[in-house]
């Protein structure tokens, strides 16, 4: 595959929504602050930063396959993408629990370890008691994304009017009829809805250019309406969002360090998603809240360092084991073939 101009917006999109979903879940885990948490009206920092997630997801994933025309090899990449990481991080937890409880089954059924081998563990969780130790619910919502992506853009390549229909009835159908016992906002529809608006946002992103200070109007204009579902109202206010950032990293993303940082946090967010509500929960046990001000600020930098850090290790030590069992696979080959 060709490798495509990187558009410098996407990079501060995604690094942005995932320091939001970090500290989302610090201001949810602790207590405090409250405004790293509640949007107003109902919606959540957390609804909108998952949100521009699948966004950027989708938007990157049709940025760079307009065509997926080797199944395989795509099927590949993207677990490769995945598990490995998750895998090693997910393995060591485990390990530590099953000494803890001196079972390797401690949560009583064993099947339900498939779940977690398959990166589907959190976001099951709601029905089934599996072994999900870390990473986030929506990581096994990529997973069905990335699996549905092909037919897609298929679909969107010989019909994009009736993709769109299709596509915004699943959604409206799941907001006012949701038989799976999931919360609305994590059933499929309504993560595809997010996922297809960031395909859509590839071809009109220019847009975004113009008319950004319009979406970040609307999204004044959400956090101060009380009425209409809260879950619609979530997803405008990720797609505004996304649309706020990427004209803002118009601007931002000229000035070399900005865009040296915003490189650098995206490209560790995947770890970042994996290792940092461990981190929290480790960690804030140590100030209780109501403590000084000065102390859970400084706990939330004390949080975001670990977490770039072990996010980093986790980086370096998957890369390592990647290339080690490359080269492992390189040498059986060529013995084999000699």
């Amino acid at each position: 595959m060709e490798r495509k101009k990187v558009i410098d917006q996407f990079d501060l999109i995604r690094a942005i929504s995932c320091i939001g979903i970090v500290l989302f879940h610090f201001s949810v885990e602790y207590g405090r602050p409250r405004f790293f948490s509640d949007f107003g009206n109902g919606i959540t920092y957390g609804d909108i930063y998952v949100t521009v997630f699948f966004f950027i997801s989708g938007a990157l994933l049709f940025y760079n396959y307009r065509e997926v025309t080797d199944l395989r090899a795509f099927y590949k990449k993207r677990a490769i993408a995945i598990f490995p990481a998750f895998y090693l991080a997910w393995g060591v937890l485990y390990l530590k629990d099953v000494i803890r409880y001196k079972s390797w089954f401690y949560k009583g059924n064993p099947f339900s370890l498939i779940l977690s081998l398959v990166g589907m563990d959190g976001y099951l969780a709601y029905k089934v008691n599996d072994y999900y130790i870390l990473g986030e619910w929506f990581i096994g919502a990529i997973i069905l994304l990335y699996v549905l992506f092909p037919m897609i853009v298929r679909m969107d390549r010989k019909c994009r009017g009736a993709t769109v229909a299709l596509i915004g009835f699943m959604y409206i159908s799941s907001v006012w009829i949701n038989i799976s016992g999931m919360m609305a906002f994590r059933t499929l529809p309504s993560c595809l809805i997010s996922f297809y608006f960031g395909i859509l946002f590839v071809d009109y992103r220019q847009m975004a250019e113009k008319y950004w200070l319009i979406t970040c109007m609307a999204l004044v204009v959400l956090k101060i309406i009380p009425y209409g579902n809260v879950n619609l109202k979530g997803h405008l206010a990720g797609i505004c969002m996304a649309c706020v950032l990427y004209g803002l990293g118009t601007y931002f993303m000229k000035y070399r360090t900005v865009k040296e940082i915003m490189q650098c946090i995206g490209g560790l967010s995947y770890y970042i998603f994996l290792t940092h509500h461990y981190v929290i929960c480790l960690l804030i046990k140590y100030i209780p809240t109501g403590s000084a001000v000065v102390k859970e600020w400084i706990l939330l930098l004390v949080v975001l360092i670990v977490t770039f850090i072990s996010a980093i290790l986790l980086k370096k030590i998957c890369c390592m084991l990647t290339r080690y069992i490359n080269s492992i696979s390189k040498f059986c080959k060529l013995k084999y073939l000699a």
